[in-house]
């Protein structure tokens, strides 16, 4: 992949994401090609055996129909003229028992079309991977003279000053039960469970915005708190995560399905903005799992 000017900070930006790993998928496709077919012309570096099942660099092959069923011919073209030489001028025609000689021809042809496709596509990202840059975006205001930003009004809030406001968004969560148990996380925050102690700590770590416990209306529930409320700062969008850390106990587990369905109701999907984790006596929740559920909802 090309080299590119992006900064370090560029690597979550969804575009450059989806650019990244389309151009690693782009690459292996390439990979399964054959190398002679990625030259111009030719799958077989040039061959001119005619060894049976391989194909000429100056076969062509021709296709038409004959009673709704395909049949083949092969011509042969002078090098720089459009003139036959000792074939008939629609071509030799493939009978079945030499089938692999159009096979080998027709798959010639389409790997190195295919493969020519494919190298424009990898050239088109390496380009736009080398020229954008969504940083520059927040700095046209950020790197402003302080005097001057204070008269400017961004068409973009930077994400640094985007992300202070949400977190400072004022709040009332869920009250704590009297003599409830008490659980602090690394940065201060009260919850109710060393599992949730795990989680919240696991996206600190990660550096991903939460709210606790803020309050959330669902349609046929009214107002949930949710365990967190975690803020994608690639996309702006907000995320819930709920852990049920009570799923061996039957009437505990229905809820948590009636929970699930009334969050898809009002637009909160397992899988794109809603995650759920579960534990029970016999298995509880383990850091490696929450650390890859972060992987994959904020940083891939």
């Amino acid at each position: 992949m090309t080299k590119t000017k992006n900064k370090p900070d560029d690597k979550h930006d969804t575009l450059i994401q989806a650019v990244a790993t389309r151009y690693l998928e782009l690459k292996e496709l390439l990979a399964r090609i054959p190398e002679a077919a990625k030259q111009a012309g030719s799958t077989n570096g040039g061959n001119k055996s005619g060894s049976k099942g391989s194909a000429k660099a100056d076969q062509k092959l021709r296709v038409s129909m004959n009673h709704g069923r395909p049949q083949y011919y092969i011509t042969r073209s002078e090098p720089g003229t459009s003139s036959t030489r000792k074939a008939p001028v629609n071509g030799k025609f493939v009978p079945k028992a030499e089938i692999k000689k159009a096979i080998a021809i027709a798959q010639r042809d389409y790997n190195s079309a295919t493969a020519e496709v494919i190298s424009k596509q990898i050239a088109a990202l390496d380009r736009l991977l080398a020229e954008y840059r969504p940083n520059t975006l927040d700095e046209t205001f950020t790197q402003l003279h302080p005097g001057r930003r204070a008269l400017v009004t961004p068409v973009r809030e930077p994400d640094a000053d985007f992300v202070a406001s949400w977190q400072h968004t004022p709040y009332t969560s869920k009250p704590f039960e009297i003599n409830a148990p008490e659980y602090f996380t690394s940065t201060g925050v009260r919850v109710r469970s060393k599992s949730e102690v795990i989680i919240a700590d696991a996206l600190s770590r990660a550096g991903i915005p939460f709210h606790y416990e803020y309050p959330t209306s669902i349609k046929s529930w009214g107002t949930l708190y949710p365990d967190f409320t975690c803020l994608d700062i690639r996309t702006r969008k907000e995320i819930i995560w709920e852990h049920f850390g009570l799923m061996g106990d039957p009437d505990y587990t229905e809820n948590t399905v009636q929970k699930i369905a009334h969050y898809a109701t009002s637009g909160y999907t397992l899988g794109k903005n809603l995650i759920a984790t579960f534990e029970s006596a016999t298995t509880p929740l383990s850091v490696k799992q929450v650390q890859q559920y972060i992987k994959t909802f904020f940083t891939e």
